[in-house]
């Protein structure tokens, strides 16, 4: 039976990619590319809010590591600052909540901070900085 009755929908997203060690875009993918008209599984949202919790605080750490190393000036270290106590704040503070919408809409939250993170440390860890 269709999720969405009147629709072909037969499936919530699209499938998941499979995991690689150390690869955080499964995650991010699976909750970021899912209609927003119609929430993943409940597993998938509650795995992924794992995986994502987890990498936001590990990067959180990298993140402000690397951004230390930049003058104190620099608008690119005031943003990765900023982005890794977001971060921080969000993977600590956010709950899943009761329902499944109230739990797509905080894996989202967390996913669209893992994506900015994950983008924040490949740009300072390109310029030689250690991560």
């Amino acid at each position: 039976m269709p999720i969405c009755p009147g629709t072909a929908v037969t499936v919530a997203g699209r499938p998941t990619p499979p995991r690689a060690e150390g690869d955080i875009e499964w995650a991010i993918r699976a909750v970021l590319d899912a209609p927003s008209h119609v929430s993943p599984p409940e597993g998938r949202i509650t795995s992924s809010a794992a995986v994502l919790r987890g990498y936001i605080k590990r990067t959180a750490a990298e993140v402000r590591d690397a951004a230390a190393a930049l003058p104190v000036g620099d608008p690119r270290r005031v943003a990765a600052e900023d982005s890794a106590a977001e971060g921080l704040h969000r993977a600590e503070k956010l709950k899943l909540g009761n329902g499944l919408r109230s739990a797509f809409d905080c894996a989202r939250a967390l996913a669209l901070v893992a994506q900015e993170l994950r983008d924040h440390k490949e740009k300072l860890c390109s310029g030689g900085s250690p991560c």
